[in-house]
């Protein structure tokens, strides 16, 4: 049994390159991405990512759909799974070839109460990742025999974690067949009898076939997962460890704050069930500190979920428990409490901690003020050859959701025809009818990390979005805030002309046309400035012509002429603030203020 889990973990950032497979590009979000998996495996899907239905029955359904060795998933919020732990404990009972797709936030909003149902638990960290792991658990529950529960972070724009939308590669149709099989064929079921979801012995089988369709995976979309992935590869004194969304965004941050002189890595865990524990210990069992970060806290508890099973995988190695490593000392544990979002300050303020000794806090919360870590009010920034150019970063400040989705579908049409880039937008719902945030990240790869927000470059928001915190407050030195409206003059509210004065930022007004209302204009301007942004970034040729053309074609629902237009004028105009920005960096004594 315990073979497997003793397999030496690898990052696939840092793993041997394997030859992609994938078939399209496709912009999609959580629901997108297990609708397309599940498609592309043949499954009848139950349920909704909302609150409709009445879930009971789809789940019963969904039984009776497996009973008859056809595949079947049930999608549903995770608060209302875990509604329903009897009849998901009896669906176990029956070794039935369910997955579950429970949606959530942060990714750990009621995920104790799925945990003892004799059910596998996957964490995904965004659309490419809930696709890809989606198509795993369908192959590991199917060789099992054990139902598998895949939990989706970043799947709800109403939750303060917001929704991820992402440019993410799919593997061929016949490629993810060939994965999965056919169904109800080859694969082990209950021999008759309905054992016991507590069964050790049937359990055994799933280590062995998660751990086998992982590997197996890895040659169908040239992606490697595992069920946990550690950066880097060699040993580190401190290490950050997370699950889901909050270990995806450590995993991408550790480059940042090893260049800010911390030697620091990351443990990103997928698998809660079966948990890694022996090759977890053996892992981090040379480290001298050791921090657990999960999004909610558990004040009357010693951690939450994840520091607990960290904190028992490691006494039962100290008390030489078979199957794990011998060890003879644990590292110092820390445990904190992230947060639907956190920066790099605040993974740097957790090292700092780290190396405080006894006097750091074995338990901490980045959101309560009373437990919160002592920081830098401004992270130093590495010098600025050492800075990454590889990721853009544009933070939009819109009036509500559905302006969000618009641009950002124009954004990433048009930086992935304009400049090559794959972007990544979270989609967060502000106050009820007060607007909506949109984070975009763009890069050359698979856009990773986006629970980590970082400081906007360039920051667009409507006349009424400008009043708001989420307008001026990341703005980054020498960042610019751009002001959408039909007409507008640059003047800002008195608090927002304070941080801006203090960051040194630049304001560039940015007129919409249609009176500054319409949906296709905001999001043209918008796809112009986020190409003026990425080509200077990467220092690709791109003028305003060239924008104008990339804008018009990946926007086939407006009148092409004007949206081109609108987008051309948008990218020159911020095209020349970034240029008078970065002059003023040179030159610290240069005039600020409306470009």
């Amino acid at each position: 049994m315990h073979d497997e889990l003793e397999r030496t973990s690898e990052s696939p950032a840092a793993s041997s390159a394997r030859p992609a497979t994938f078939a399209r590009l496709e912009m999609l979000d959580v629901a997108g991405a297990i609708a397309a998996a599940e498609k592309a495996a043949g499954s009848r899907v139950f349920g909704d990512t909302l609150e409709n239905g009445a879930l009971a029955r789809a789940l019963v359904e969904a039984c009776a759909v497996s009973e008859r060795h056809e595949r079947a998933a049930v999608v549903a919020p995770v608060e209302r799974l875990a509604s329903l732990r009897d009849s998901m404990r009896r669906a176990a009972n029956a070794r039935l070839g369910i997955v579950a797709h429970a949606v959530a936030g942060h990714g750990a909003e009621d995920l104790s109460a799925l945990m003892d149902l004799g059910w596998g638990v996957l964490c995904a960290s965004g659309p490419e990742d809930s696709f890809d792991l989606t198509l795993v658990a369908r192959r590991a529950s199917e060789d099992s025999g054990v139902p598998f529960i895949v939990v989706h972070g970043l799947g709800r724009a109403q939750h303060p974690a917001g929704r991820a939308v992402a440019m993410a590669s799919l593997p061929q149709d016949k490629a993810v067949q060939a994965f999965v099989g056919t169904a109800g064929q080859g694969r082990p079921r209950a021999d008759g009898a309905r054992v016991s979801a507590g069964d050790r012995a049937f359990g055994e089988r799933v280590p062995f076939a998660l751990g086998a369709a992982l590997r197996e995976y890895g040659t169908v979309s040239g992606r490697r997962h595992d069920m946990f992935d550690k950066v880097p590869l060699g040993e580190s004194p401190l290490v950050l460890v997370g699950m889901g969304p909050v270990g995806d965004a450590l995993f991408c941050a550790v480059s940042e704050l090893r260049a800010r002189g911390y030697d620091v890595g990351a443990v990103q865990i997928t698998s809660l069930r079966p948990f890694p524990g022996p090759r977890l210990v053996k892992a981090l069992s040379r480290a001298l500190a050791v921090t657990v970060l999960e999004p909610v806290e558990e004040p009357l508890s010693h951690g939450a979920l994840l520091s607990r099973e960290v904190k028992a995988a490691f006494s039962d190695a100290l008390t030489w428990v078979p199957g794990f490593p011998g060890i003879g000392r644990i590292p110092k544990l820390f445990v904190g409490a992230t947060g639907s979002a956190f920066d790099v300050a605040d993974l740097a303020a957790a090292c700092d901690n780290m190396l405080a000794d006894e006097r750091g806090r074995r338990v901490f919360s980045f959101m309560d003020v009373e437990h919160s870590l002592p920081r830098f009010a401004r992270v130093p920034e590495p010098p600025k050859e050492e800075r990454s150019e590889r990721e853009v970063t544009i933070r939009f400040v819109l009036d509500d959701v559905a302006s969000a989705e618009a641009v950002l579908g124009a954004v990433g049409a048009s930086l992935a025809t304009g400049v090559g880039l794959r972007a990544q937008g979270i989609i967060t719902a502000t106050t009820p009818g007060a607007g909506a945030l949109l984070d975009v990240i763009a890069s050359r790869d698979h856009v990773r990390g986006g629970m980590a927000r970082r400081a906007p470059r360039l920051v667009l928001a409507t006349e009424r979005g400008v009043a708001s915190a989420g307008a001026v407050v990341p703005l980054a030195d020498g960042a610019v805030l751009g002001l959408l409206g039909a007409e507008p003059t640059g003047a800002l509210p008195e608090a927002a002309r304070t941080v801006v004065r203090e960051r040194r930022a630049r304001v560039l007004p940015l007129a919409v046309g249609d009176g500054g209302s319409s949906t296709a204009s905001i999001a043209a301007v918008a796809a112009g400035a986020a190409l003026a942004v990425a080509s200077r970034a990467l220092k690709t040729p791109l003028d305003g012509g060239a924008a104008a053309r990339v804008v018009s074609e990946t926007m086939p629902g407006s009148d092409p002429e004007v949206s081109g237009q609108r987008a051309r004028r948008a990218f020159e105009a911020t095209r020349d603030v970034l240029s008078a920005a970065a002059r003023s960096e040179s030159d610290p004594g240069a005039p600020i203020g409306v470009a």
